[in-house]
C-alpha cells in the first residue's frame, strides 16, 4: 500500500493510474465502513481502476473542537494496517487545516481530488458531506462531478438491528463509541467486527506491579477513547516496527484501564500483565508497540487500603482471566 501524506499547497504527487477512492474518516474501520471498501474495491476491479482511500488528518473532530474529550477508536497506525489487510493500494492522507476548511465543494472536487490525485469515481457513505460549511454531498455535487470527469457514488451503509433489537439502525463510529463508554463492550465488539483494542508504544512506569509480582506493559490512552475504567480479560501482540507486520502470537493477558488510585496514580493509563500459561521466560517490551485488545470487563477499577490488599485483589482477578484463557 503506497501512502501519501498531503496539505493544500504542496505539489501533488505523481500518480499515473486513475483512482476509484472511498472517502472518509474511517475512524474504527467497523462493519459499515468495511462494506463501502469492500464495494469501491470491487467497482474499481471492474472498472480497472486502482484503489484508494482519501483520509484526514487530523480527525475534524479534532480540528474543530481540540479541548474536547479524547474519542479515537484506534491510531493512525493501526488504521494503516487495517485498511493494507483490506486491499487498499493507494492511502491518500490530506491535512485538515483551515485552508482545507474553507474549500468550497466544487473545488475539493475539481482542484484536489480530480487534478492532484487522478481520481475518477469517488464512494462515500449516504451521509458524508464535504466543502465548506458541510456544503456539499454525493447527491448536490453529482451534476458538477460529471462535468469534470469524475463520477460520485453513493453506498447504503451498513445496517443493523442488535442495538435496539426493534428498529435497523446504521452503523457508525459514534454510536460504537457510545457503547463503548457505557460498557456494552461485547455489542461494541459485534459492531467493528473484531475486538477493540488500544495500540501504542509500552514506556517504563513506576515498576509498581513488578515489585509486587505483577509487572505490566504501560501505554498511555493520549487521544484515545476512555472505556469505563477497570479490569478486563485481554490478549496482547506485539507489532513490529517493520512494515506493520505482527511479530507474534496472541499472548493471554490482563489488563487494568484507570488512574492507579492505591498508589495515588492520576492519568489514565492501560496496564496490561501478561498470563504465563505455559512458565515462559518474561518478555521484555519496554519501547515496543503492542496491540491489546480487549474481551470482557470484570470489575470497576477501586481503591484499597494498602499493597498488600490490591497484590491479593490482582491475583483473584489473574485466577479469573486464567480460566477465561484456558
Amino acid at each position: 500500500m503506497k501512502i501519501i501524506k498531503w496539505k493544500i499547497g504542496d505539489i501533488p504527487p505523481p500518480i499515473e493510474e486513475q483512482l476509484a477512492v472511498a472517502i472518509g474518516n474511517f475512524d474504527g474501520i467497523h462493519q459499515g465502513h468495511v462494506k463501502l471498501l469492500n464495494e469501491c474495491k470491487l467497482k474499481a476491479k471492474e472498472s480497472n481502476l486502482a484503489f484508494g482511500v482519501v483520509t484526514f488528518d487530523p480527525h475534524p473532530r479534532d480540528f474543530f473542537n481540540p479541548k474536547n474529550p479524547s474519542f479515537k477508536l484506534l491510531d493512525s497506525e493501526e488504521k494503516e494496517i487495517l485498511l493494507s489487510k483490506v486491499g487498499v493500494e493507494f492511502l491518500l492522507i490530506i491535512e485538515f487545516n483551515e485552508k482545507l476548511k474553507n474549500c468550497n465543494a466544487e473545488k475539493f472536487l475539481s482542484q484536489i481530488l480530480k487534478q492532484n490525485f487522478n481520481i475518477v469515481k469517488m464512494f462515500a457513505g449516504s451521509n458524508f458531506k464535504f466543502g465548506k460549511n458541510r456544503e456539499g454531498s454525493i447527491e448536490n455535487t453529482k451534476s458538477f462531478a460529471k462535468s469534470i470527469g469524475l463520477e460520485v457514488i453513493s453506498i447504503n451503509l451498513k445496517q443493523t438491528n442488535f442495538i435496539s433489537e426493534k428498529e435497523s439502525e446504521i452503523i457508525s463510529s459514534q454510536k460504537i463509541r457510545m457503547l463503548i463508554q457505557n460498557g456494552q463492550l461485547k455489542l461494541a465488539n459485534d459492531l467493528l467486527g473484531r475486538h477493540w483494542c488500544i495500540t501504542g508504544t509500552v514506556e517504563k512506569g513506576k515498576q509498581q506491579g513488578r515489585e509486587i509480582g505483577f509487572p505490566t506493559a504501560n501505554l498511555s490512552l493520549k487521544n484515545f477513547l476512555k472505556p469505563p475504567l477497570g479490569v478486563y480479560v485481554s490478549k496482547l501482540k506485539i507489532i513490529s516496527s517493520q512494515n506493520h507486520e505482527i511479530s507474534n502470537v496472541w499472548l493471554p493477558s490482563i489488563s487494568n484501564i484507570g488512574t492507579r488510585p492505591t498508589v495515588s496514580g492520576n492519568s489514565i493509563n492501560l496496564e496490561t500483565h501478561i498470563i504465563d500459561l505455559k512458565n515462559n521466560a518474561e518478555t521484555n517490551l519496554y519501547g515496543k508497540r503492542i496491540k491489546v485488545e480487549l474481551i470482557e470487563f470484570l470489575r470497576p477499577e477501586k481503591k484499597f487500603n494498602s499493597l498488600s490488599e490490591l497484590q491479593k485483589q490482582i491475583e483473584v482477578d489473574t485466577k479469573r482471566a486464567f480460566e477465561f484463557h484456558k
